[in-house]
């Protein structure tokens, strides 16, 4: 199988203000660091252009400051669900304007996007060790929802952490 390669910030390039991006790990293992921290970069850089940017998002735990942190530093988030431990989205969550948040149990979320319950990721960010020739995916330390976001988004964007045997 032919995979495009590209760099964190031309894969954050193809998100846009509105989007809804499932994101894999379970706390910050197994959850991608180089994408969304370029894609709090691309959001800080069109607030300053007076452009909005935010996404929607889910995960199947907390994923940790490179995720969590830097996309609610940079303001990038409408909406995230079900779990979350970072103080920078915290902090949105309980300021007027900021992240809407809905709290539902861990296991329950992978259920209400197959249902339909909730509106399909556009995008799955996920971190892998490695892609098979067969286009299998082999995640990092954390799934989480991987499966149930892989199967219903439009695109994946698989972020290689060579840091992880395979």
């Amino acid at each position: 199988m032919i995979y495009n390669v590209m760099t964190a910030e031309q894969a954050a390039e193809l998100i846009n203000d509105g989007d809804v991006v499932g994101f894999s790990g379970f706390t910050p293992a197994g959850a991608p660091k180089e994408v969304p921290s370029a894609l709090a970069a691309r959001a800080e850089a069109l607030h300053a252009e007076g452009k909005p940017f935010k996404i929607g998002m889910y995960t199947g735990a907390s994923t940790g400051d490179s995720t969590d942190g830097a996309l609610a530093r940079a303001n990038a988030i409408s909406f995230r669900t079900p779990y979350q431990s970072n103080k920078d989205l915290r902090n949105s969550l309980n300021t007027p304007g900021g992240a809407e948040y809905f709290d539902m149990h861990l296991s329950q979320l992978a259920q209400e996007l197959r249902y339909g319950f909730m509106p399909k990721p556009k995008f799955a960010i996920v971190e892998a060790c490695s892609l098979s020739e067969d286009g299998k995916i082999v995640p990092t330390s954390g799934v989480g929802i991987l499966p149930t976001i892989c199967r219903l988004a439009d695109h994946i964007i698989v972020e290689l952490n060579a840091a992880h045997p395979a």
